[in-house]
């Protein structure tokens, strides 16, 4: 239908101008740390600005995170980052999106191609990079009211903004939902996230993605989510794009409950954009 898709559209810019009010109305105050003077205070905006790592990836991942595709991460989830990302989901700072979406591209972007610099002659033309496209893990309607708007789908949108700036082909493709009431995920352990979730997604849009419709050559699929925590949520909706015959490229989040303590580090992955 055209009013929904035409509502999408200007939800980031509704977004934004409420944003922009709100500062004229009130204080100004850092969504991370509740300092004055900035939505998102230096400080907090520097532990987001961290290089893209492997979240979970083969024996140094957990148990529940070995069936997932590479994952790639920016910050560990704690401190100021759990602050800000609780004040965006939960308590409407809808202005905190811009930083944690540029966090988000920068996970994104180490699982695309890097994008072409200037040609070496005149004459030659850089080849297109693959389309990408963004698949947010998909809310319950119940939690769209609760907070007043789809935080990964703002998250994916800001994100999206920053990739094509530097050169990507990003769509994204909101192409999950919920096929049955979920319990809310919070407080449950490892083996109740997994039993809440199975089978819990499918495709929303079947005609336009899988046999019916193949993915442009090359594309690049990457689900998308804010935190990984057991990787329950993500592993279902990699299934789910998997029974619609989709190829997840990778899952990528903003920040990642640390599965590696008393470990070794994970190796740090260094890839754009800035």
């Amino acid at each position: 239908m055209i009013l929904p898709s035409m509502a999408r559209a200007l939800l980031p810019l509704l977004i934004r101008n409420l944003a922009i009010l709100t500062d004229l109305v009130v204080p100004l105050a850092c969504a991370g740390c509740g300092g004055r003077g900035a939505s998102v205070c230096p400080a907090c905006a520097a532990e987001l600005r961290g290089p893209a790592f492997l979240a979970a990836a083969g024996p140094m991942a957990t148990p529940r995170r070995r069936g997932l595709p590479p994952c790639l991460a920016v910050a560990r989830y704690g401190g100021r980052v759990r602050s800000l990302l609780l004040a965006y989901k939960e308590r409407g700072r809808v202005d905190a999106a811009r930083p944690l979406g540029g966090a988000l591209a920068r996970a994104i972007a180490r699982a695309l191609p890097a994008a072409p610099g200037a040609p070496a002659e005149a004459s030659v033309t850089p080849a297109p990079l693959p389309a990408c496209l963004l698949v947010p893990v998909p809310s319950t309607a119940a939690a769209r009211r609760r907070r007043g708007f789809d935080h990964l789908a703002v998250l994916c949108s800001a994100a999206a903004t920053v990739l094509r700036r530097h050169g990507h082909r990003v769509h994204v493709a909101p192409i999950l939902r919920p096929v049955r009431r979920l319990a809310d995920q919070a407080g449950l352990g490892v083996a109740a996230r997994a039993a809440n979730l199975a089978g819990a997604f499918e495709l929303a849009k079947p005609a336009r993605v899988g046999r019916r419709a193949p993915l442009p050559a090359g594309a690049r699929v990457i689900v998308v989510d804010d935190v990984l925590t057991t990787g329950a949520t993500l592993a279902e909706a990699v299934r789910a794009l998997r029974a619609a015959c989709v190829r997840t490229t990778a899952v990528a989040v903003v920040a990642v409950t640390d599965p590696t303590r008393g470990r070794a580090a994970l190796p740090a992955i260094h890839g754009p954009p800035g």
